[in-house]
């Protein structure tokens, strides 16, 4: 890889601060932030304006689309921002949030702002750890909810709560989850409050937060498995402000989860300067992580392109990203900030009636992609990738990998493969059936195989 020259300049950052019930969180005009200049951005967004709790980044001539600062789902966010994509007016819209999920939102006839929360379905969703404490997993978020009774004795020492939160983390081993949110409730005028301690691990933020939007769900969610029911319930928040949850609970397990309230703004535009250095010739092949997926995204639409057009939408493409990285790796070449292409494998696809066979299918590795965008094409890139990825997969002690491809001819990946030592498996292939992008028909793909020793 070549080295690395940089140059040094600013960037004026403009930004908008957001109250979803007293829930001061900043809205970034932009998304092509890196990972490490969002965290700096949080930094500076925060040491500015001391209540901001947490902050997002959205693009407003783009299709609805939320980042957090530290990939966490937040619920207060994602209904704020329904909020600013409408304009403040009552409608419905579908918004990617984290480049992970479509979360359905938007402002009611009231003009308060609702989303859906993102369920978690594991038969894990609720566990009692001891008696009036509870573990709620969501997608994006963990919640420990300490029942009224429980808390007492930790809501008698409120300057400490913090403390007493982050003890709750360690205590059930929960440090390494992407959020977790620790809700110390009490009755107050017979209902429920929530004292939330919210934790982000990838900017290292603690909270005692004025309100907690996936907090409130979860605290909501406890009272519906308890009650063995559906419910709706107004949360007191620390703001002295109400959200509303409403629960969908049927044959034993959640369904739909909703929250509602209130969303202010002061109206104001603000501006933060932000140092970076630009890379001018690094180039670097990397793991891509979930909060970099929509560089997967965009170069595995390759395959919408000839002699592919084949028909990938995002979420499609995100589902495909998840089911590699839970089985195996997806990697990047950068060059600089910019993802030029992708390399993804796993371990063997064990299905019924697969046409390979292999003694020991836990020791074979199968190359599943290879991308490289149109204008980088000829640069070699495509074999680095493959090379990166074949001495992955030998350190990770794979003894075989194998790959299947459009037939000969048709498809970069097949050349380089040859290249680098694969024989045809001859006779061996598959037919595929693929939906076209134009006239959105479906068609027949024959695909062959190819393997190679590690």
């Amino acid at each position: 890889m070549s080295g690395k020259h940089c140059k040094a300049s600013v960037t004026n950052v403009k930004y908008s601060i957001y109250r979803p019930a007293g829930n001061d969180t900043a809205f970034v005009y932009g998304l092509e932030y890196t990972q490490e200049q969002r965290k700096k951005i949080n930094d500076l967004i925060m040491a500015k304006h001391p209540n901001v709790e947490q902050v997002g980044f959205i693009e407003l001539n783009h299709k609805p689309e939320l980042q957090m600062a530290g990939g966490e789902f937040c619920g207060n966010a994602t209904r704020s921002a329904a909020s600013i994509y409408l304009n403040g007016k009552s409608g419905d819209l579908q918004m990617f949030v984290n480049s992970k999920d479509l979360i359905n939102a938007g402002v009611d006839k009231e003009g308060k702002a609702w989303c859906e929360i993102p369920l978690y379905h594991g038969d894990d969703v609720i566990i009692e750890k001891e008696p009036g404490i509870f573990v709620v997993k969501m997608n994006g978020m963990v919640t420990v909810v300490v029942q009224d009774d429980k808390a007492k004795k930790y809501l008698d020492d409120r300057d400490n709560l913090k403390s007493w939160g982050m003890n709750f983390i360690h205590k059930y081993h929960l440090e390494y989850s992407e959020a977790v949110g620790v809700m110390f409730c009490e009755i107050v005028k017979g209902v429920i409050k929530i004292n939330p301690i919210v934790w982000v691990k990838a900017i290292k933020t603690l909270f005692y937060e004025t309100a907690c939007g996936s907090g409130t769900t979860a605290t909501c969610m406890v009272e519906a498995f308890l009650k063995k029911q559906s419910v709706k319930i107004d949360i007191l928040q620390p703001s002295g402000l109400i959200i509303t949850a409403d629960i969908i609970y049927e044959e034993g397990s959640f369904k739909k989860a909703t929250i509602l309230g209130n969303v202010e703004t002061d109206g104001k535009t603000y501006t933060i300067d932000l140092e970076r250095e630009e890379s001018m010739t690094t180039r670097k092949i990397k793991a891509i992580t979930p909060d970099k997926v929509r560089d997967f995204v965009r170069a595995y639409k390759v395959f919408c392109n000839p002699p592919y057009c084949e028909a990938w939408t995002d979420t499609m493409i995100v589902e495909e990203y998840i089911e590699l990285t839970k089985y195996g790796h997806v990697y990047g070449y950068y060059i600089g900030e910019e993802c030029v292409g992708t390399v993804t494998f796993r371990t063997m696809l064990l299905k019924d009636g697969h046409p390979v066979h292999y003694e020991n299918p836990q020791k074979i590795a199968y190359l599943a992609d290879l991308t490289v965008l149109q204008e980088y094409r000829g640069k070699g890139i495509g074999t680095e990738l493959m090379k990166y990825a074949l001495k992955v997969m030998k350190e990770e002690g794979y003894e075989r990998v194998y790959m299947k491809t459009l037939e000969v001819g048709k498809s970069m990946s097949y050349g380089i493969a040859v290249k680098l030592g694969f024989k045809l498996l001859e006779g061996v292939n598959s037919i595929d059936k693929m939906s076209r992008l134009q006239e959105e028909r479906e068609e027949e793909d024959l695909k062959i195989y190819l393997d190679r020793e590690l």
